[in-house]
């Protein structure tokens, strides 16, 4: 960064903007969402899994629910965890959905918050069979829970709003690259030729899809104009390397502020190519990402299911695009990321509708209110959200717990010992 950082920092400013214009918000009635969980491995190659969910709400009312099973697979590691990771989003969707269904259309908004990214729930990237067996096709239940909520909170206006601390993400940063970029490709407008620029515009914004050929070009290019493109390859460099919008936010905020926010729609290059081509012919989609579950089922069934799974797929066309922004409240914590979907502003896009990422109209006076929703739920270091902190004191799930209860409970009820399986050390140093 140290070749560019005068670069981002006149682009962070330009896209940064003060708290101090923002005052105190009014109440607005609330419910915070987080889940907790553990699962074991036995000896015998079962999975027993638990996840508690609670939904705390700023009346103090409480919404609890509880997952338990067991199962087996097949799969990876990381597949396992994948599918448990998304058992316990789930769990909080129900909670959710048991929130909604006792409100009423038409009424005040309200507001949910869940941990974590909404934008990350809805673009999953493992929309796939998952080795679980009996449970091969849970990711479209979820999926198709997910939808369900989503327009259900917007007919019963109810606002949706992820929090995330120490988020990963870096469009933002990617965002006030993609200006210095801008700003470079146009010093070069009249040094270069028009196939030249074309070159490094397809390298450069084609960074996903990598063309042997085009940066075998541009590198030639740079050795033949070292002196002209050394800023361009400087930005070359820069986007090869993984930041995150926090680190930005880090390193030039020397004030309390938020970014501004950046309209989400499918993103990056394989993202669309992804959504693309599973829109565009879904049963092709279902028929591969389904393979062996499908390869069970008798031709009755496999037609049903393919059926049902299209219909779920086609409801991404419904779904909204994200509005996105990083917020740093005390300059002595560490920035919150905040997603919502864009279907609360009047001009709102769907997401497949609009391939890019793009910064949004901050003019909107709606978007002003969102952030007063932010900063009345703030309660310092330890509770960057209030609600959030109380949902997650009441869900977690201590090992004590459970060990001493529901495992427990588990080997009363089938009357049997289930010794949980010890990883050699050749699995633990993977």
């Amino acid at each position: 960064m140290k070749f560019l950082k005068n670069d981002y920092k006149k682009q962070f400013l330009k896209h940064y903007f003060l708290l101090d214009k923002i005052d105190e918000g009014d109440i607005f009635d609330a419910i915070g969402i987080d889940a907790s969980g553990k699962k074991r491995e036995f000896i015998n190659g079962t999975y027993f899994y638990l996840n508690r969910a609670s939904g705390v709400q700023n009346n103090g009312e409480i919404i609890r629910k509880l997952e338990a099973d067991v199962f087996t697979s097949n799969g990876t590691s990381n597949e396992i965890n994948t599918y448990f990771g998304r058992k316990g989003e789930y769990i909080e969707h129900k909670v959710l959905k048991t929130f909604l269904d006792n409100q009423d259309e038409g009424g005040e908004m309200k507001v949910c918050f869940i941990d974590g990214s909404l934008y990350s729930r809805l673009l999953m990237p493992h929309l796939i069979e998952s080795p679980i067996n009996r449970d091969e096709t849970f990711i479209l239940t979820h999926l198709e829970t997910l939808f369900q909520i989503f327009k259900e909170a917007l007919n019963k206006n109810v606002l949706l709003m992820g929090i995330s601390k120490d988020s990963r993400d870096s469009a933002f940063r990617n965002a006030l690259l993609d200006e210095i970029f801008y700003e470079e490709r146009a010093n070069l407008i009249h040094h270069l030729k028009p196939d030249e620029l074309h070159i490094i515009n397809a390298v450069i914004k084609g960074i996903d899809t990598i063309n042997e050929e085009n940066i075998r070009e541009f590198y030639s290019l740079v050795s033949n104009e070292p002196n002209l493109l050394k800023k361009m390859k400087q930005i070359y460099d820069e986007y090869n390397i993984t930041r995150t919008d926090s680190e930005i936010v880090y390193r030039f905020a020397e004030v309390s502020g938020f970014t501004y926010p950046l309209e989400k729609g499918l993103g990056r290059i394989r993202q669309q190519n992804i959504f693309n081509d599973m829109i565009k012919n879904p049963e092709n989609f279902v028929r591969k990402n389904f393979r062996k579950y499908i390869s069970n089922l008798n031709e009755v069934n496999k037609n049903q299911f393919i059926s049902n799974a299209i219909k779920i797929i086609r409801q991404y066309s419904d779904m909204p695009t994200f509005i996105s922004f990083q917020i740093l409240i005390d300059i002595r914590d560490n920035p919150i990321k905040v997603d919502f979907p864009s279907w609360y502003f009047k001009n709102w896009h769907k997401l497949l509708d609009f391939p890019h990422v793009d910064f949004f109209n901050i003019s909107e006076p709606l978007f002003k209110d969102f952030i007063k929703i932010v900063l009345k739920m703030y309660g310092g270091f330890e509770n960057y959200n209030l609600l959030l902190s109380a949902a997650h004191d009441d869900a977690v799930l201590r090992n004590k717990t459970y060990n001493e209860i529901y495992e427990q409970i588990l080997q009363d009820k089938l009357d049997i010992l289930l010794p949980f399986r010890r990883r050699t050390r050749r699995e633990l140093g993977r």
